[in-house]
């Protein structure tokens, strides 16, 4: 299984051809997403909603709404990773280590870890950190 950071998927969803080639390589059923990466694409697109309601966007509300939805359907094809206990414990384990990585990096490499799946990223310098990750950098 491999388990796609956020970055990396930004990348995929923004039609980036070099990493849908690489994709195109990994079986549809190894292509995991950490729940938490999922909820950072969400996010981040529901902020462009809100900002879009407000007359504060860069973008209209259609476009706004319609770029989320796209980034739902974009999501659809992999599987769900879920944030579990044991991913809870490492990252508890990691923080008590004083670990320098940002909260939302160590809850995605402890789900990548309790689901046995290689995290694919472009930050290696953070998650280098990770004691017992194994990730592959897409440059």
């Amino acid at each position: 299984m491999n388990g796609f950071d956020t970055d990396v998927l930004t990348e995929l969803f923004a039609g980036n051809a070099v990493y849908a080639q690489r994709l195109a390589a990994i079986d549809a059923d190894k292509r995991g997403i950490p729940i938490v990466a999922a909820a950072e694409i969400v996010r981040g697109w529901l902020a462009a909603v809100r900002q879009a309601e407000a007359g504060k966007g860069r973008t209209s509300l259609e476009e706004a709404f319609r770029r989320f939805q796209q980034s739902l359907v974009n999501m659809a094809p992999f599987t769900l990773l879920p944030y579990t206990a044991a991913a809870h414990a490492l990252v508890e384990q990691w923080r008590a280590a004083k670990i320098r990585v940002g909260i939302n990096d160590m809850r995605i490499a402890a789900i990548c870890i309790v689901h046995g799946a290689t995290l694919v990223t472009r930050n290696a310098r953070d998650y280098a950190q990770i004691p017992g990750l194994t990730f592959d950098v897409w440059n």
